[in-house]
């Protein structure tokens, strides 16, 4: 009995390359401002180098978006001569100013009326390894839950997030379908987790694992009743 729909964010329910584009050049006009004699530190190319040098330290935090942003910062200004305390704190006040902008994602256009559909029928989760708040869109009146990778420490396809998010709601992998756009973090970690997946896919990519597939959204309801039936 299929009682509940876990869905992917980020290119899946919506396009959040505009936000994200908006939510970063806010975060680094705020460090600017707040340094501005360091303005010419803060190029791409010094960003790219210090984020590659960040993540051979700590291969790791590439599942952690929220911790790998902060600490390329940090890294960025205590390289400048900037103490180590008052570089975190600089760093989260300008992440504070990216998160501002975070959550003006473009929604694609048939996500609000299939989630519409939908929410009657089956719990709807949110499972993320982005740091979006879904609750700040225009989607949050339709989820119960959103388990975002950063605020637990586990990212997809790791299928302890998964299971987490069964824990807290109540219920069991086989009661679940999980879909999403990417075949390593959803469809496999769906698969990790003994959970179905159906896998978003409007690009219309070869599907080498064999898996229930939607090219649109407006497919979605009835081939979950299908599955379910």
């Amino acid at each position: 009995m299929i009682t509940t729909i876990s869905f992917d964010l980020d290119d899946t329910l919506w396009n959040p390359r505009p936000a994200l584009i908006a939510a970063d050049k806010a975060q680094w006009q705020a460090l600017a401002k707040m340094y501005p004699e360091f303005t010419e530190h803060f190029s791409q190319d010094r960003i790219f180098r210090c984020r590659k040098k960040v993540l051979e330290d700590e291969p790791s935090i590439i599942g952690d978006v929220t911790a790998l942003r902060l600490e390329v910062m940090i890294q960025l200004l205590t390289s400048l001569g900037i103490d180590a305390e008052q570089a975190a704190s600089t760093a989260a006040a300008a992440f504070a100013a990216f998160m501002a902008r975070r959550n003006d994602v473009v929604l694609f256009s048939d996500a609000i009326e299939v989630l519409k559909q939908l929410c009657g029928t089956y719990r709807l989760v949110a499972i993320t390894n982005g740091n979006a708040n879904v609750f700040k869109t225009e989607l949050g009146v339709f989820f119960e839950l959103a388990i975002r990778a950063d605020e637990v420490g586990i990212a997809k396809p790791d299928r302890g997030i998964f299971d987490l998010t069964w824990e807290r709601l109540g219920c069991s992998a086989t009661e679940v379908i999980h879909v999403g756009d990417s075949v390593e973090s959803d469809v496999q970690g769906a698969l990790n987790a003994g959970v179905t997946p159906v896998w978003y896919n409007p690009d219309g990519e070869p599907n080498l694992l064999g898996v229930n597939q939607v090219s649109s959204l407006t497919e979605l309801p009835a081939l979950l009743k299908n599955i379910r039936d």
